[in-house]
This record gives structure tokens, sequence and C-alpha cells, in this order.
């Protein structure tokens, strides 16, 4: 259980449900562990009473400002119960309750508990419902969509504003809601640059380097020529300052290769260039870069060089013991693929 459900503060104070007279017309529904439960657990002060009467009004079918109170408590006992955010959203609905203070009521969730998942949805619904009210109310169809944007631009703000209380800028639900915010209000083309901000902050940061990708597919669909060379160039340039930094030759291999959008690894001469210069670097100083080698390797296949993409494999299986499976696997497969032989 979380630290907040250990220092939960009721509306009543200490006041059971039984005891409040509003809740005199509910019987509550204990949980039911079956006649021999194999492990009875030890909740915090209150928990069950909260989730009984919660269960109670479930079965009535009740949404009511009491049941949403209701909710709140069960979700300050357990941010994550799924079923307490899911019947929140059916009161709220119900209701018809002022959604810009249930934005609120999620700042303190989502900045506390950003791995939550329950947190991150309901987010997204309650913006979704208040763009749908100014979509509703608006004078016009510019109107709102100016108001909209607005509105989505304050929830990117709060999302890096998350990230950064938390320090934690590798959270896959806050960069989850983040995109679903982007695709839905349309806001990729202003994206790149706070892209770039992070990775000038931390260069190893690879959920920046996955939503960099993403951003750069959001914008130009298909891939021009142009785009994809500016991206290998970023790649290389951030390689050249962090040469084992694994996110940007990963980031590099997904414009060249085989596949759509991707150009052949032999069209760059500038990255068998760099791979040699790193490769050199290196040995210099008495160590390795298997990215760099495994590059050159993949280099060599694509321009039908088997004779020295042997030799580089050759060369991980040396540096990389513990990929060495791996590294025989990729000799032999080329080995078949080609029908080389020794000379």
């Amino acid at each position: 259980f979380s630290e907040a459900s250990q220092n939960l503060t009721m509306p009543f104070g200490d006041t059971p449900y039984s005891e409040r007279p509003e809740w005199k017309d509910v019987t509550p529904v204990p949980q039911n562990d079956g006649p021999q439960p194999l492990a009875v657990i030890s909740y915090p002060p209150g928990f069950q009473e909260v989730h009984s009467y919660f269960r109670a009004i479930q079965q009535l079918n009740e949404f009511s400002e009491r049941a949403l109170a209701l909710t709140a408590e069960v979700i300050q006992h357990n941010s994550a119960n799924y079923t307490a955010w899911y019947y929140r959203r059916r009161c709220l609905k119900e209701l018809k309750s002022d959604l810009a203070e249930e934005h609120i009521f999620t700042d303190k969730w989502a900045r506390d508990c950003p791995k939550n998942y329950q947190v991150w949805y309901h987010r997204r619904w309650v913006i979704m419902e208040m763009a749908d009210e100014i979509h509703a109310k608006a004078e016009n169809p510019e109107e709102a969509k100016m108001q909209a944007a607005e509105l989505a631009r304050v929830e990117l703000e709060y999302h890096m504003d998350c990230m950064t209380v938390n320090d934690d800028f590798k959270n896959y639900n806050g960069w989850s809601h983040r995109q679903f915010i982007l695709q839905k209000f349309g806001l990729w083309a202003d994206e790149l640059p706070f892209v770039e901000e992070l990775l000038r902050d931390d260069i190893r940061n690879n959920s920046a380097w996955n939503h960099r990708y993403t951003v750069v597919r959001k914008q130009c669909e298909p891939l021009t020529d142009k785009v994809r060379q500016r991206e290998i160039n970023f790649a290389l340039k951030s390689i050249r300052s962090c040469a084992n930094n694994e996110c940007a030759w990963n980031y590099l291999s997904a414009f060249l290769g085989d596949g759509e959008d991707k150009a052949s690894w032999s069209s760059v001469p500038e990255a068998e260039v760099l791979c040699n210069e790193v490769i050199s670097e290196a040995t210099a100083q008495n160590q390795s870069c298997r990215f760099a080698v495994e590059t050159l390797a993949t280099i060599c296949e694509a321009r039908g060089d088997v004779k020295s993409a042997l030799k580089h494999y050759a060369t991980l299986k040396e540096i990389d013991k513990i990929r060495l499976n791996y590294w025989e696997w990729k000799v032999a497969f080329l080995i078949q693929k080609t029908g080389y032989q020794e000379e």
C-alpha cells in the first residue's frame, strides 16, 4: 500500500461509515475470501470498511455524489484500483460533474503515482470529455479548435512537470499519455524541439529517442530523402559525442537497412568512416565498441563483402562473449544465405 493510504484522512475524520448518518441506508458487502482462505491479507485501518461499502454501492448501481466521494476514498487506499476509477467515471457522467475540478483531482495522483496506468487513463478520459465540452459550447469551430489546442498544450506541460518532479524521464505510461494528446489534438508539428532538449540533457534517454522517431514519422509520412538524411546526421553526430550510446546506434538502424522508407547501409559512406574512427579511438585506449564493429559488419553485408563481414563477426565473438551464440548464428546464417566458401 502507498504512503498516502497509510496516512489516510477521511472527510469525517476517523468516523466509520457505519456511524455516518448518510450511509445508514446501505448495508456493506464484506470481501468474500471463501471458507478457507490460503492467505489472509492484513489491510490498513479503514480499508476493509471502505471497500465493503464500495461493493454495496456497485450492487445498488448507484451513481450519486456520495458514491463519487466514496470512489475517492477507495482510490486513496489503492490508487491502482481499476474498478474504482471506472466507477468514478460513470458517476461523473451521470452527475454531469465539473470536469475542471476532476482534472485538478488527478493532478496529485499522476504526480505521486506516475507509473500508475489507471491514473493516466482516467486523466486521458477527462481531457477528451473537456474537449468535447469545449466544442459543444464554442461559438464556431475555429474558436473550439484553439481552446482545445490550448487545453492540450497545458496537458503536455503537465506531463513534463510530472517527469521533472519525479526525476523520471523514461516512464512508459507518461509517454503514452503524451503521444495520445499529440495525436488527438494534432500537435506533432511543434514537438521536435522538446525532444531535442531532452536529449541534450540526457543523450542516453532511450524514451526520448523512441519519441523522436515517432515524432519524425508523424511529421513526415512517407519519409522523404531529406528528412531521412537529417535524422541519419543527427544520429551520427550523437555517436561522435558518445560512441557507446546504444540508443543512437539503434536510431541509425531505424533509417538504414532493409524495409520501407529505409536506405541501404552502403549508401551512407560517412557511417563507415565514423565506425572506423570510433574503433580506432577505442583501440588506442585498449577498449572496444561492439556497436561500431556490428555496424561495420552490417555495412559490409549490404555491399556484398562477405569476407569483411565475417571478419567483423569474428571480432564480435572476441569482444562480446556474452552474445557469442548470437554472433555464431549470424555467421552461419550469412554463409548459408550467400553460399560463401573460404578461399
